[in-house]
């Protein structure tokens, strides 16, 4: 199954939601991660340098934290700048038959590499924020899965309750993963929050978010 997290307003969490949830889906399954962002966000949270070899789709990959991780690389910027959607969406497709996931981080915009990801996803996830940008944002998002004939389910980062949205094209959930300042240790140490949170405090917080999400998505 592809799961392709996606939202072209940056700041919502599209890297944490990916790496963490890549992580918990690993506990169970055979998972990776692909870093479709040129910035390599889910490749730098995990400890891991971007590539400054100009690499095929898939090409190269390391295991972090039990998550195969095809890191991100200089060529990512030519394939965005491409516009060979087409070729991206198999190369996608092939790299999954390989793995029971393969959760994607996309960049913040919806320009080639995020519509490849998109049209591979079986499942999309969207990351929301409770600030009135990033409704209007998901609102253009909302317009482009329906272009897509796709549908996707979203929850709510940073936000001590779940925001809610009304598009026929994004279904939102009660779940919500609240602020902590864990996610930025975290990720200085190269490791998922929720890996983090287990052996930082006997209550978690972020571990049930993560591990509700995964379920709507394996659903």
């Amino acid at each position: 199954m592809i799961v392709t997290v996606v939202n072209q307003k940056g700041g919502v969490g599209k890297t944490t939601t990916s790496v963490n949830l890549a992580y918990v889906l690993s506990k169970t399954h055979n998972v990776a991660l692909l870093d479709l962002d040129p910035e390599g966000g889910s490749t730098a949270s995990l400890g891991i340098r971007r590539s400054k070899a100009e690499l095929k789709l898939g090409e190269r990959s390391v295991n972090v934290q039990g998550i195969e991780l095809f890191y991100a690389h200089v060529g990512l910027l030519n394939l965005e700048l491409s516009g060979e959607v087409e070729s991206i969406v198999q190369g996608i497709k092939e790299l999954s038959k390989s793995f029971d996931y393969l959760v994607i981080d996309t960049p913040p915009n919806l320009g080639t590499l995020s519509l490849s990801a998109m049209m591979a996803g079986d499942r999309i996830v969207v990351p929301l924020t409770p600030h009135p940008l990033t409704l209007e944002v998901t609102k253009n998002l909302g317009e482009r899965l329906a272009s897509l004939k796709k549908q996707a389910i979203a929850f709510t980062n940073m936000s001590t309750k779940p925001v809610q949205v009304g598009f026929d094209t994004v279904k939102s959930t009660e779940i919500f993963v609240p602020p902590s300042k864990l996610f930025t240790e975290a990720s200085r140490l190269g490791v998922p929050a929720v890996k983090y949170e287990e052996v930082r405090t006997k209550k978690p917080r972020i571990a049930p978010a993560f591990e509700a999400l995964a379920k709507v998505v394996v659903s």
